[in-house]
């Protein structure tokens, strides 16, 4: 996937994670807008770089969240179905708790696993 025109990157900063939400994980909002749910699901993306983890989503506007991942204290998953949603707790709490989803259960864990990698490595 390419990367958002307006995203840029650190010197040496390289992508280790980039996904649209799994469609499986909001089947019910396809059926409920006849598939114009799709439009926000392919406005919507998870990254994880060697020193951060970014999230945006918006058809109109754009939300973004950013979290360095020197400031991730933890990170859980939250399954309800067959749809998960990644919580971030920060050190200190100066963040607070943030959630990431919803998405697949599959993909939750293979972002857990991103970032507890990208997090050994970078305390390393």
């Amino acid at each position: 996937m390419t990367l958002p025109g307006w995203l840029t990157l650190e010197p040496g900063e390289g992508v280790l994670f980039d996904e649209l939400p799994d469609r499986r994980a909001r089947f019910a909002s396809y059926v409920a807008t006849l598939g114009l749910f799709e439009l926000w699901r392919r406005r919507t993306r998870f990254i994880v770089t060697d020193l951060r983890l970014i999230t945006f989503r918006g058809v109109l506007s754009r939300d973004q969240q950013v979290i360095p991942l020197h400031r991730i204290d933890r990170v859980s998953i939250q399954a309800q179905g067959p749809s998960a949603t990644v919580v971030v707790a920060t050190v200190g709490g100066a963040l607070g708790t943030q959630p990431f989803g919803p998405m697949g259960t599959s993909q939750a864990r293979r972002l857990v696993v991103t970032l507890e990698r990208a997090r050994g490595s970078h305390m390393g």
